[in-house]
């Protein structure tokens, strides 16, 4: 065994210093790993914002439906249903309408088959007076009704 050779076993070699090809390939190497990573990195920050864009609006809008249906809840009242001993008062056609609440937060929805009186007993002489007394204090949206919408 000569010396060059111990030398390497024992490890104590100098390295070898690489040529200038070389170190140009391994920098180019590392550059383009460096880009990919970097553009990699921007398309998770772009997903990332565009993620955190898209759970903001969704949760804007879900929080404007909730307003829009309190408020309606609050103050507009859907009407169907409507005898036609009760459609004589109202504008002809009508089988539905959303009329402005003369109170705040009652019932939003009114089926007015449900107030109707039974006239197979022939024992009323005035059904609307009956519907009016069994809608209570809910009759101005009958009586006099802020129409907002109507469905002939």
């Amino acid at each position: 065994m000569n010396n060059d050779e111990s030398e390497q076993l024992a490890g104590l070699t100098v390295p070898r210093t690489l040529t200038r090809k070389e170190r140009r390939e391994m920098m180019l190497k590392q550059q383009k790993r460096r880009r990919r990573r970097r553009r990699a990195r921007v398309r998770r920050v772009k997903a990332w914002r565009a993620l955190r864009s898209l759970q903001f609006w969704t949760r804007a809008a879900i929080a404007l439906v909730l307003l829009l249906l309190l408020a309606f809840w609050a103050r507009f009242a859907y009407v169907y249903d409507i005898p036609s001993y009760a459609a004589s008062v109202l504008p002809p056609h009508i089988r539905a309408y959303v009329t402005v609440k003369p109170w705040w937060f009652g019932p939003p929805i009114f089926d007015l088959g449900l107030y109707a009186p039974d006239l197979s007993s022939g024992t009323i002489s005035d059904p609307y007076a009956v519907l009016l007394y069994k809608l209570g204090q809910y009759a101005p949206i009958l009586t006099h009704p802020q129409i907002i919408w109507v469905s002939h």
